[in-house]
C-alpha cells in the first residue's frame, strides 16, 4: 500500500487550511454586506478589510482586486441557487412534459430563491447585489451573464416548450420582463412598503413569490398570444380603446 495515501495531513496543515477558510468566509460575509449596501462602485477593498478586521494585503492575496472579490462574493451563492433551480426545473419538466404551464416554470425558477432569501440575512444581501447587477450596464452585465446565463437559457427553453406557437421574439421579451420583475422584487427596496402605508412589505418574500407567478404568467401568456402580423402599436391602440 502506498503509505502516502493512508497518512492523514499533519494537524498543523489542517489547522492552516481551516484558518484560511474561516478568514475567507469572514471577508466574503463582510464584503457581501458592504456591496449590498453600497454597490460595487461605492465599495473599496480598504473598507472591506477594515470591517473584516483584516489587512488589505490579505484581501489582495486571496482575491487579487475588487473585481475578484466581487466575483467571489457572487459565485459563492450563485452556484448553489442555480443548482437548486435547475433541479426544480428538470423535475417539473419530467413530471409535466408538454403539459407544463408558465406558472409552473416561473415557480420552479423563483420559489427556491425566495425561500433561501427569506431564511437568511446573508442571502438577503446577496439578493440585493443581484438586483443591483441586473439593473447595471457595462462590465457588471458580463458578471450577470457568467453567473446566470445557463439557468436563464433553461427557463427560455421551457417557455418555448410551454408556448410552442408563440413568436420567438415575444418569448425573449417575456423573459426580459420576467427577470426584471424578479430581480427588482428581491432587491428589498422598501418602495412598496411606503406606497402602501405599510400594508404590504418588500420583505414578505412568500407573498411576493405567489403574486409574481400569477402576474408574470398572465402577462407573458397574453403577450405571446397576440397576432404577430398585427403591428404592436395598432394592437395597443385597439386594447386602449377597449376593443
Amino acid at each position: 500500500m502506498d503509505q502516502s495515501q493512508s497518512t492523514p495531513n499533519p494537524p498543523s496543515r489542517r489547522k492552516q487550511a481551516d484558518r484560511r477558510q474561516e478568514s475567507e468566509t469572514k471577508i466574503l460575509d463582510t464584503a457581501e454586506t458592504i456591496f449590498a449596501a453600497n454597490g460595487f462602485n461605492g465599495t473599496t477593498m480598504h473598507e472591506v478589510a477594515k470591517a473584516a478586521g483584516a489587512d488589505t494585503a490579505l484581501l489582495r492575496y486571496y482575491f487579487t482586486d475588487k473585481d475578484g472579490l466581487f466575483d467571489a462574493v457572487l459565485q459563492r451563492r450563485s452556484h448553489e441557487v442555480n443548482a437548486i433551480r435547475l433541479t426544480a426545473l428538470d423535475a417539473y419538466e419530467e413530471a409535466m412534459g408538454d403539459a407544463m404551464t408558465l406558472e409552473g416554470i416561473i415557480e420552479a425558477f423563483t420559489r427556491p430563491a425566495f425561500r433561501l432569501i427569506a431564511a437568511d440575512e446573508g442571502w438577503q444581501n446577496y439578493a440585493a447585489i443581484v438586483a443591483y447587477i441586473n439593473s447595471s450596464r457595462g462590465a457588471l452585465r458580463e458578471v450577470m451573464s457568467a453567473n446566470f446565463d445557463v439557468a436563464s437559457q433553461r427557463v427560455i427553453t421551457l417557455m418555448r416548450r410551454a408556448l410552442p406557437h408563440a413568436d420567438e421574439l415575444e418569448i425573449y421579451w417575456g423573459y426580459h420582463f420576467f427577470t426584471g420583475a424578479f430581480t427588482f422584487s428581491i432587491g428589498q427596496t422598501g418602495r412598496i412598503d411606503v406606497l402602501s402605508g405599510g400594508k404590504v412589505s418588500s420583505l414578505d418574500f412568500e407573498a411576493i413569490c405567489d403574486r409574481l407567478i400569477i402576474t408574470l404568467a398572465a402577462g407573458i401568456r397574453e403577450l405571446c398570444a397576440r397576432d404577430p402580423k398585427i403591428p404592436i402599436a395598432e394592437d395597443i391602440a385597439r386594447r386602449s380603446a377597449g376593443a
